[in-house]
């Protein structure tokens, strides 16, 4: 019998062959022009689903905020204020984020890239130290797959395999290229990926916008200031 290791990783590899394959002519048709408002995107969003809730954490400058579809949990606040063991260049303007549970109770994992830098780290300390990637993600997330921590990066129109220790270099075709509106194609702003009912479901952001998509369909198209309305003060503040 598989190990649930191998299933999701050939899932994910389901997903990336049929992000060449020819996508459906209904898979993006009636798609609204995007027009953003006066609102700041994010430099870096990721998901986690714990205890079966969907919880998110995004960054802004030098603050973060962490909250569900209903509200804010917490922040915004200061990055180098909630994790002050923070090298200086990891307490604003990230690139890319993810997390993972580790532990007992949940406890979040972050991996967060700036440059050519990543770094992992938990509330209560740096776990790795910042080390040298091949080259700036433009995303990141992470799944738990109960024997390790997979990575996957995206870089312009290019996504990465899943990885574990050793940062690789995207050199496939970005997760559900078929199936997606095509400015969703490169060039993101972050995105996330989590397994639900057994199959992983993949939240893309660039500007005001976010799409959830699994391999067969896209899910949910919106922008955020309707989403999240009560990020929009946040987002179009002045962030330091």
């Amino acid at each position: 019998m598989r190990s649930k290791r191998t299933r999701i990783l050939l899932m994910l590899v389901a997903v990336i062959a049929l992000g060449v394959a020819i996508a459906p002519t209904s898979a993006t048709a009636g798609v609204a022009v995007f027009k953003a408002p006066a609102l700041r995107a994010f430099d870096a969003v990721t998901t986690v689903n714990e205890r079966k809730a969907w919880k998110h954490m995004a960054l802004i400058g030098d603050q973060y905020a962490i909250f569900n579809d209903r509200g804010l949990i917490e922040g915004p606040a200061l990055i180098k204020k909630k994790w002050p063991f923070l090298p200086k260049q990891f307490t604003r303007d990230i690139d890319a984020a993810a997390i993972a549970f580790s532990g007992p109770k949940f406890r979040w994992r972050h991996t967060w890239t700036k440059g050519t830098q990543a770094i992992v780290f938990e509330d209560g300390g740096i776990v790795t130290a910042p080390i040298r990637i091949p080259l700036p993600y433009d995303g990141l997330s992470d799944i738990n797959d109960g024997n390790a921590i997979q990575h996957l990066g995206i870089r312009g129109g290019s996504a990465t395999t899943p990885f574990t220790k050793s940062f690789a270099v995207p050199t496939l075709p970005i997760f559900g290229e078929a199936i997606l509106p095509e400015r969703f194609r490169s060039d993101l702003d972050d995105f996330s990926v989590e397994i639900e009912k057994n199959a992983p479901k993949f939240s893309y952001y660039k500007g005001n916008e976010r799409v959830i998509f699994d391999g067969r369909r896209v899910i949910e198209l919106v922008n955020l200031d309707v989403k999240w309305p009560f990020l929009n003060t946040w987002r179009a503040g002045k962030v330091s």
